[in-house]
């Protein structure tokens, strides 16, 4: 094992090397270097600078250089902070002239809000929408709250120069949905271009569960994280590092669809038994309103599991055990580091989670969770509109772009 110091030598013994031996000066070496750190503070906000000495590959002396140049030029801000008892420089982009925002659409809401170079967020809004809402109609009402923000915030819409929008579906590359999804009226739509259109302006679309592992996984240089949401569908994201992991179809994550067992309720996919049948909010407000013999929404289940209610308490656990058991073959597949849970019944605490950490322990050879931890999303019900913000500001490989072009009269 090499000690912090011996590793600090050889990265700089490295980087000397490179000056006189890899063909290219000095001064493209450095301007290398700090691309890579801007591209970190870019993707993963503001990081201390042994954090972007881990992420970037540079020595700390390389990276304390640059830092200070950065600085100078303002291109960079630096803070004194502390983290875990010890004091460290915390490095963020300098503030400029073009902002980002990230949206949320659900099935019944959309969420927004905006960002700047330092990944500070503001302007947060937050919507109800009916059930079956169309992709135009949709647009138009995210327009309106974008117009709101920009107005609220004295900026001009020029300076938007991009939007994040995270949905409940599974996107190709060309921005189609390619699936019927808990949004049935969008599925076959290429809703990035008609983004674009509506919002007037760049987009990056992507589904939902993955852009909240994006936002968990910033910054990020070790292991896999999956991130699964539990909402009226249940799907899941992979950060590989800080990488999302897409495929060529454009279908990922679709954990909601993987049968818990044989038979059971027949899903909206045509099959019988998927996850989402068991666990999704849909499904545990279902079985909560039977119960009451009155409707009943998730929040309503969860407010009833904080106070004790032993029915809302067992369809949460019940809903948990069979998530766990989805979750123990991914643990069997990838053996992540880290799987984080979100959704909103964050709210009724620790049941959901606990119950699908019982169930995984209880299937799984010890030695695939020997680096697990499982836990529930910081970010709470942001996360995935955070996720939008940073794929706006740094949009992930395999995500949809879609360019806005003004009409203009010949």
């Amino acid at each position: 094992m090499c000690s912090q110091v011996e590793r600090e030598a050889r990265l700089s013994h490295d980087e000397s090397m490179a000056n006189v031996s890899g063909g290219g000066s000095q001064t493209a070496l450095r301007e290398q270097n700090t691309a890579a750190i801007t591209a970190a503070l870019t993707s993963g906000g503001p990081q201390l600078q042994a954090g972007l000495a881990r992420a970037t590959g540079l020595s700390r002396a390389t990276v304390s250089n640059i830092v200070g140049d950065e600085v100078a030029a303002g291109r960079f801000r630096t803070e004194k902070t502390m983290q875990n008892g010890r004091w460290g420089t915390l490095v963020t982009l300098a503030d400029n002239e073009q902002y980002v925002i990230g949206i949320d659409i659900g099935r019944t809401h959309i969420r927004l809000t905006a960002s700047d170079a330092a990944h500070r967020l503001f302007g947060l809004r937050e919507i109800a929408l009916e059930l079956g809402h169309l992709p135009p109609d949709t647009f138009a009402r995210a327009r309106q709250l974008v117009d709101e923000l920009v107005v609220e915030a004295g900026l001009a819409r020029e300076q938007i120069s991009r939007i994040g929008i995270a949905v409940p579906a599974s996107i190709n590359r060309d921005g189609y949905v390619v699936q019927q999804t808990v949004l049935d009226e969008w599925s076959g739509i290429d809703i990035a271009a008609l983004a674009a259109e509506k919002l007037q302006v760049d987009v990056v679309v992507d589904n939902d569960a993955n852009l909240g592992a994006y936002a968990l996984a910033a910054g990020n240089q070790e292991g896999t994280l999956v991130y699964i949401k539990v909402a009226s569908g249940i799907g899941a994201g992979i950060a590989i590092r800080d990488r999302l992991y897409h495929s060529m179809s454009g279908l990922v994550g679709e954990v909601g669809h993987m049968p818990v067992g044989e038979g059971g309720q027949t899903c909206y996919c045509g099959s019988r038994g998927c996850l989402e049948t068991l666990a999704s909010t849909r499904s545990i407000a279902s079985a909560y309103a039977r119960i009451l013999g009155a409707p009943a929404t998730v929040e309503d289940v969860a407010a009833a599991v904080m106070d004790g209610n032993p029915a809302a308490v067992r369809i949460v656990t019940e809903a948990g055990d069979a998530l766990g058991r989805i979750l123990a073959s991914i643990c069997h597949l990838l053996s992540p580091c880290k799987i984080v849970i979100g959704g909103p019944l964050s709210a009724a605490g620790t049941v959901l989670i606990d119950a699908a950490v019982a169930a995984v322990r209880f299937r799984v050879q010890p030695s695939a969770l020997k680096s697990t931890v499982f836990t529930s999303s910081p970010l709470g019900e942001r996360t995935e509109m955070v996720g939008a913000c940073l794929a706006a500001h740094n949009p992930p490989e395999g995500a949809a772009l879609a360019y806005y072009a003004p009409v203009t009269d010949d």
